[in-house]
C-alpha cells in the first residue's frame, strides 16, 4: 500500500497551514479548498457581520441620541492623555499601518498583501461615503467651547470615519489572513482598531455614527482583502515576488510621509520619526533578503 494515500505529508500540511490559511474545521477534517487551490478561511456568515453591525448601530447613524452620545465619549475619553488618542489616530492611516506591519514584508508577506488588497476598496468607500453623506462634523454644529479638540480642527466630510474604516479594514484583513488555528490569539487586532475609532471621537473629529459606519465598512473591506489575497498564487506571496517588492516601494513612500507630514497631529511627529526608523530597518532587511535570493551562486559566476 502506498503510504502517501493514507497519511498526509507533514511538510505539505505545514506549508498549507502557514501560507494558505489552513482551516481544519470542516466535518471531514480536511481543509476546504477554493477552485484555485487556496484554502478557504472565510465562512459565509462572516460576510453578514458588517450588515449586522450597521443594523445594530442604526440609532446612532439616525442621530436619535445626538449630541449626547458624542459628548459622552468626547468628555470621558479625556481621562487619558491627549497623546494617547492622537497616536491611536496615527494607526488609522495607511502609512502608519505599513510601518507597523513592515516586519511582515520579510517574515510573512501574505499578511501585508492581505491588508494592501483591502486598502483600495477602503479608499473608495471613504471617498464615496463622504461625498454621498455630505455630513458635517461636530465642530460645525456644536459650540466649539464645549468640544475637546486634539490636533487640527475639522468641520466637514464626516461620515464615514476614514481612520476607523482603514483601521478595521487592516485588522480584519490581517486576522483572516492568519491560519485559522492561530486567529484567536490575535483578537487584539480589533482592540487596536476600536481604539482608533474611539480616538476619532476623543479628538473631536467624528460623531459616533461616523465611527460605527467606519467599523461596518472596514469589516467589509477587510474581508474582501483577505478573500482576494487568498486567490493570489502562493508564488506572489514570497519575499522574492515582484508583488512584495512593489509593496516595499510603497513603504519607501510611507517613509517620506512619516517624516514630512504630521497628518493633523504635530505632537505625533517624534513617534512618526521613530516609526520611520523602524520602517527603514525592516525595508533594509527585506531588500537584502529579496536581492540575495536572485544572486547567482558562485559556481555560476565561474568562481573556482
Amino acid at each position: 500500500m502506498n503510504p502517501d494515500t493514507t497519511q498526509p505529508s507533514p511538510v505539505r500540511t505545514e506549508l498549507v497551514e502557514g501560507q494558505q490559511g489552513f482551516d481544519p474545521s470542516t466535518s471531514s477534517g480536511q481543509a476546504k479548498l477554493n477552485p484555485n487551490g487556496a484554502v478557504s478561511s472565510i465562512r459565509p456568515w462572516h460576510w453578514t457581520l458588517p450588515l449586522i453591525l450597521a443594523v445594530l448601530t442604526a440609532p446612532l447613524w439616525l442621530s436619535f441620541f445626538e449630541p449626547h452620545v458624542f459628548y459622552f465619549f468626547n468628555r470621558n475619553l479625556q481621562a487619558l492623555p491627549d497623546l494617547t488618542w492622537s497616536l491611536f489616530s496615527l494607526l488609522g492611516t495607511g502609512w502608519g499601518i505599513l510601518a507597523v506591519t513592515s516586519p511582515a514584508l520579510w517574515l510573512r508577506p501574505r499578511l501585508v498583501l492581505a491588508w494592501v488588497c483591502a486598502a483600495p476598496l477602503a479608499g473608495v468607500f471613504t471617498r464615496m461615503g463622504k461625498s454621498w453623506a455630505n455630513s458635517v462634523r461636530p465642530l460645525e454644529v456644536l459650540d466649539a467651547s464645549t468640544v475637546h479638540v486634539i490636533g487640527e480642527p475639522l468641520y466637514v466630510a464626516a461620515m464615514p470615519s476614514g481612520h476607523t474604516l482603514t483601521a478595521f479594514a487592516a485588522a480584519t484583513a490581517l486576522y483572516f489572513a492568519l491560519p485559522a488555528l492561530k486567529r484567536s490569539r490575535h483578537l487584539w487586532l480589533f482592540a487596536l482598531a476600536l481604539g482608533v475609532g474611539l480616538s476619532r471621537m476623543g479628538v473631536g473629529a467624528h460623531w459616533p455614527a461616523d465611527v460605527a459606519m467606519g467599523v461596518a465598512l472596514g469589516l467589509l473591506c477587510g474581508l474582501s482583502g483577505a478573500w482576494l489575497c487568498g486567490r493570489i498564487p502562493a508564488r506572489h506571496q514570497q519575499v522574492q515576488s515582484w508583488v512584495t517588492r512593489v509593496m516595499a516601494l510603497l513603504g519607501c513612500y510611507a517613509l517620506y510621509v512619516l517624516l514630512t507630514d504630521p497628518m493633523g497631529f504635530v505632537q505625533n511627529m517624534p513617534t512618526q520619526v521613530v516609526l520611520a526608523g523602524f520602517l527603514v530597518i525592516n525595508l533594509a532587511v527585506f531588500f537584502v533578503k529579496t536581492f540575495k535570493s536572485i544572486t547567482p551562486p558562485s559556481d555560476a559566476l565561474g568562481t573556482p
